[in-house]
C-alpha cells in the first residue's frame, strides 16, 4: 500500500502545476462565466474546467480509483483510493480577482478510513503545499510545522462562513466569533477553508474553525496540520473524518481548552 499511495501523491504533484496554469488564465481572464449554485454560492467556468482536467489526468492513470468533486465529479470504482478534489476552493475570492483560492486533492483510503495525501496548491501566490501521512508536512520543499504559541490570547484565529444560514445559525456564529475576539489576538477569515488550513500548518494561523463545510473544503488541509504537528477535531472533539462537517484545527498546544471554550450550549449537539 505504501508504494500504492507514494505513487498517486507524487503524480497529484506532477500534474498539479499545469492545472494551476489553467486556473490562471481563467482568473486574468474578462467576461469570466459566473453561475450561482445557490444564494450566495457561486460556481464559474474555471471551477468546472479544473475539475475536469483533474478527473482526467486522474483516471489516464489510475482507471479504477474512486473520486468525490465539488462540482457533480463523482465516480466509484474498485479500488480503496478515493480522490477527494475541490477544484477551486475560493470560488467567490476568485470571481472578484481576489488572489486567495486553492487546488486542494486529498487522497483518502476507504478501507483504513483515512486520508493519507494532501496536496494544496495556491496558483496567484505560487505556493503549493503537500503532507503524505507520517512523513511531515511541506511547502515547496521545505518542511514545515505549526505555531507555538501556547496561551489563547496569543492565538490568531481563523474562521468562515457557511454560504446557507438561517437567522439562528447567524446568531449561533456570531456567539463563537464573539468569544474568540475577546480572548484571542485576532479573527482573520481569508475565504478559503483550504487556504487557512495550509497557513496554520505553517504558523501563520494557531487555530482555525467553520461548520457545514464538505469533504473537499478540509481534507486536504487537515491532513497538512496534523503532519505538520498540531491537531484536527469536530467540535465535540471526535478526530477529524472528512465526512464530519464542523472543523476545529489548533497547534495543539491548548486544543483541549479551546473546545472547553468553543462548545456553549448551542453547539452541543454538533458531533
Amino acid at each position: 500500500m505504501k508504494k500504492e499511495i507514494l505513487q498517486r501523491h507524487k503524480y497529484c504533484l506532477e500534474f498539479l502545476p499545469s492545472c494551476s496554469k489553467l486556473l490562471l488564465k481563467y482568473f486574468h481572464k474578462k467576461g469570466l462565466q459566473v453561475d450561482k449554485k445557490g444564494k450566495n454560492d457561486l460556481v464559474t467556468e474555471a471551477d468546472k474546467a479544473s475539475e475536469k482536467y483533474i478527473i482526467q489526468k486522474i483516471l489516464s492513470q489510475f482507471p479504477e480509483d474512486c473520486i468525490l468533486g465539488e462540482e457533480g465529479g463523482e465516480k466509484k470504482g474498485n479500488s480503496p483510493y478515493q480522490w477527494i478534489i475541490d477544484p477551486l476552493d475560493g470560488t467567490t475570492n476568485f470571481s472578484h480577482r481576489i488572489p486567495l483560492y486553492a487546488i486542494s486533492i486529498a487522497i483518502f483510503h476507504l478501507e483504513r478510513n483515512q486520508v493519507l495525501s494532501g496536496v494544496v496548491c495556491l496558483p496567484s501566490l505560487g505556493n503549493t503545499y503537500y503532507a503524505l501521512r507520517g512523513k511531515g508536512a511541506f511547502k515547496d520543499k521545505k518542511k514545515i510545522q505549526v505555531s507555538t504559541s501556547n496561551q489563547i490570547i496569543d492565538f490568531l484565529f481563523c474562521t468562515g462562513f457557511p454560504y446557507k444560514k438561517t437567522e439562528q445559525d447567524v446568531e449561533r456564529i456570531l456567539v463563537q466569533l464573539k468569544a474568540f475576539l475577546i480572548k484571542g489576538r485576532g479573527v482573520r477569515r481569508t475565504g478559503a477553508a483550504a487556504l487557512d488550513l495550509c497557513w496554520l500548518a505553517e504558523g501563520k494561523f494557531d487555530a482555525f474553525w467553520e461548520e457545514s463545510l464538505a469533504a473537499w473544503d478540509m481534507a486536504a488541509g487537515a491532513i497538512l496540520v496534523e503532519e505538520a504537528g498540531g491537531k484536527v477535531t469536530s467540535f465535540a472533539g471526535n478526530p477529524f473524518h472528512p465526512s464530519n462537517p464542523n472543523i476545529l484545527a489548533s497547534n495543539g498546544k491548548i486544543h483541549k481548552k479551546l473546545l472547553e471554550e468553543f462548545i456553549p450550549e448551542s453547539y452541543i449537539n454538533f458531533s
